[in-house]
């Protein structure tokens, strides 16, 4: 079994085009996947954010708060499945992304409606404690497994390995590659993590 965190922010074009290629593969891997995508929200993100887009005038504040509702909204999502949970992101970056509609609560509220969710639990739960503590043990996730440069992914083979792979900004040969345990030259993991320190 495939154990694979990927991190993202919800926000960026290589990390949704990363998110598409890795859900594309784990379709159709002949082992079971245990797959949570994570978002990851800290200064170099936005600011890497703000470069990649050309946005010289940007509001760095509101843009980090629309950032990290967007974040929230993902997590009060996910609590309703995790198939829900990836089902409102991806409508999310198809919006925010491809469609260049800007973050809003109401945005938010419709895509929940759209991605069949209850929208009353969604609602309450997207601005809630509990899903600002979540949202925090994510971040601190991301950082104990060293995933600093997003997207990143972290792979354990349950079966074969103690240890996990750390890639960033890989593609789908360098997934497979890696998910099949056959080290091709371009896939050169940064670390290694033992599941129980985790």
């Amino acid at each position: 079994m495939l154990e694979t965190y990927l991190f993202i922010t919800p926000w960026g074009d290589e990390c949704f085009n990363c998110e598409k290629e890795t859900i594309r593969y784990f379709k159709y891997a002949e082992e079971k996947v245990d797959f949570k995508i994570i978002t990851v929200l800290n200064m170099n993100v936005v600011l890497k954010f703000i470069k990649r887009n050309q946005l010289k005038d940007a509001d760095y504040n509101e843009l980090f708060n629309r950032m990290y509702l967007t974040s929230l909204d993902y997590k009060a999502a996910s609590y309703q499945g995790k198939a829900k949970g990836r089902a409102f992101l991806m409508a999310m970056q198809n919006a925010i992304i491809d469609n260049n509609v800007p973050y809003s609560f109401e945005l938010g509220s419709t895509i929940a409606r759209q991605a069949g969710l209850d929208t009353a639990m969604f609602e309450e739960d997207r601005q809630s404690k509990m899903t600002q503590e979540d949202f925090k043990r994510d971040q601190k996730l991301a950082h104990e497994m060293g995933a600093e440069d997003i997207p990143a992914a972290v792979i354990f083979n349950l079966k074969d390995e103690e240890c996990g792979v750390l890639m960033d900004h890989y593609d789908y040969q360098t997934l497979a590659s890696v998910c099949q345990l056959k080290m091709i030259q371009k896939t050169q993991p940064k670390k290694l993590f033992t599941p129980k320190t985790l």
